[in-house]
């Protein structure tokens, strides 16, 4: 993937960090039935984001960002671009990023997602990984069964070794979360946890 001479990189990349998803007057927020995981989940990621930028580690930040229309979103019938107009989601204030979780002034935000659930979808992530020699990903986020494992399925297909910090991530349900351990990581990554993150040697 790589030129053989530049050592490969990782990166920590954070999807959807917004009060559409985190702060209690978010439209979407209310839809965590397990609210245990959601709360933990935001600690660790603090945590996580707080050692990747004591490292100096690559951090980026993935977040939706559309009109009030969403005529980027068609005239859909079924799943997330029918479900997103009918929450009123990712509009103004809505899609702030969620307080302790801004971007530093170094680190790279893609905002231009407006379709698909993977944050590869149309947007610059790709390019910027490579022209930047990245090639192992720490991936958390929200929500852990939608756009998170969207991302981790496209970066194996990609070619990305990827790791999902799943304490700092958060389904919709426990059941949600045993799922996706079981049945969909070991597929497309490694599952680790945010104290695996905190002690593994830089």
């Amino acid at each position: 993937m790589t030129n053989s001479n530049i050592e490969p990189k990782s990166a920590l990349i954070l999807i959807e960090y917004q009060n559409d998803w985190l702060a209690p007057t978010g439209s979407i927020n209310p839809q965590f039935q397990d609210r245990e995981q959601i709360q933990t989940a935001i600690a660790n990621s603090a945590e996580v984001l707080a050692e990747a930028r004591r490292r100096d580690m690559e951090v980026i930040h993935v977040i939706m960002v559309l009109e009030p229309t969403y005529r980027m979103l068609g005239k859909a019938k079924y799943g997330l671009r029918a479900m997103i107009p009918a929450y009123g989601s990712f509009l103004g204030q809505q899609t702030d990023f969620f307080p302790g979780f801004e971007p530093g002034p170094q680190e790279y935000v893609i905002s231009e997602r407006t379709v698909g659930s993977s944050a590869f979808a149309a947007t610059t992530l790709d390019s910027y990984l490579r022209n930047n020699s990245i090639e192992d990903l720490y991936v958390m986020g929200f929500a852990l069964r939608q756009c998170v494992e969207s991302t981790v399925r496209n970066a194996h297909d990609l070619g990305y070794h990827t790791n999902v910090i799943y304490d700092a991530s958060a389904a919709f349900t426990k059941e949600q979360q045993t799922s996706f351990l079981t049945d969909i990581i070991p597929f497309y990554g490694k599952a680790t946890t945010t104290q695996d993150f905190l002690l593994t040697p830089q």
